[in-house]
């Protein structure tokens, strides 16, 4: 399976709070069945702003 929005980066829109939040959701993905990842985050969409 491929996941084509996550929030598994640190500090990016609402993803994971820190590292070890990170960690956590590779961990649970993987035990879905998720073999890969495509980080796609909220980008100007009047709550957040990433540069």
């Amino acid at each position: 399976m491929l996941d084509i929005h996550c929030h598994i980066l640190p500090g990016v829109d609402d993803g994971a709070e820190n590292e070890a939040a990170s960690l956590e959701i590779a961990r649970e993905v993987l035990w879905e069945g998720i073999a890969k990842i495509i980080k796609t985050p909220h980008h100007k969409n009047e709550r957040y702003h990433i540069s």
